[in-house]
């Protein structure tokens, strides 16, 4: 098993994100938000102000006019975008690392958590539930976690992990609890909950594995989202048992063909919103 505490510890020194996008984070947990408050955070960083209007003036997000402020282009984006938006700036350097304990070669982690984040942005309107705007960036960062249990799986542990899986038949979830005392899911709550990032987003990312478990639409979404990423061939992993699958569906209200048509969209747009922060 690997050292728990050292987990943490790795957990907490970690680079912090930047306050801007801390509370951008939390903005969007507030149930009674003012566009103002959101506005007035972005304008106050340059970096996000430009990602955020690059944004609203794509070829998928642009309305019949240009975009030129930033409190048009959050009312055209909305706020789990306009969030998703200053995380993305701030990980994408570590989300575009390599990491060989999962088989993900450079690059792949950020494609996987882009589609991720884009197969959440279109759940509400195909949803009767109402998923929360910090859903999108729950997605966003919901594998965050493989990159610190990297850190911590020698060559020794990697081959117990394929051998639970391959000769046991267990999932990467249940080979890392059983062998390691802790799943990348858990370990990815802890890195965001360490960052002060709503308590929502933590619980989303922690059991986007296993929504049942905290039966919210967060859950389901990240859950959900995890799955459209890996559908259109960005990321690898189980594809989730059938009754999570449906159950998971339905716990969100969504039609059957509505999945299908979060799938194309997000297949359409991955190629041009990942090319947006090269």
């Amino acid at each position: 098993m690997i050292d728990l505490d050292s987990l943490a510890q790795a957990a907490s020194c970690l680079d912090p994100l930047p306050l801007s996008a801390v509370r951008l984070a939390h903005l969007a947990a507030k149930e009674d938000l003012q566009i103002s408050e959101l506005v007035e955070t972005v304008e106050y960083d340059q970096a996000i102000t430009g990602r955020l209007l690059k944004t609203a003036n794509s070829s998928w997000s642009a309305s019949s006019r240009p975009i030129a402020t930033v409190r048009d282009a959050v009312i055209r984006l909305g706020t789990g975008t306009v969030v998703s938006v200053a995380l993305a700036s701030s990980v994408r350097g570590r989300l575009s690392q390599a990491v060989p304990a999962y088989d993900l070669a450079e690059g792949e982690l950020w494609k996987h958590s882009v589609a991720a984040a884009l197969a959440a942005e279109l759940m509400p309107r195909h949803c009767n539930a109402s998923i929360p705007p910090e859903a999108v960036s729950a997605a966003l960062l919901h594998d965050v976690g493989k990159l610190l249990m990297s850190r911590f799986l020698g060559d020794e542990l990697q081959e117990q992990l394929a051998e639970a899986r391959e000769l046991a038949g267990e999932t990467w979830m249940e080979a890392e609890r059983e062998i390691l005392g802790v799943h990348h899911a858990e370990l990815g709550g802890l890195i965001v909950q360490t960052w002060g990032l709503p308590e929502t987003m933590v619980r989303g990312i922690c059991y986007h594995h296993d929504p049942d478990a905290w039966p919210e639409p967060v859950s389901y979404a990240v859950f959900l989202a995890d799955s459209v990423a890996k559908i259109v061939g960005q990321g690898i992993g189980e594809s989730p048992r059938v009754e999570s699958f449906v159950h998971a569906i339905e716990a969100l209200g969504m039609r059957a063909e509505a999945f299908d048509v979060i799938c194309q969209l997000t297949a359409e747009r991955l190629a041009e919103v990942a090319s947006r922060y090269e």
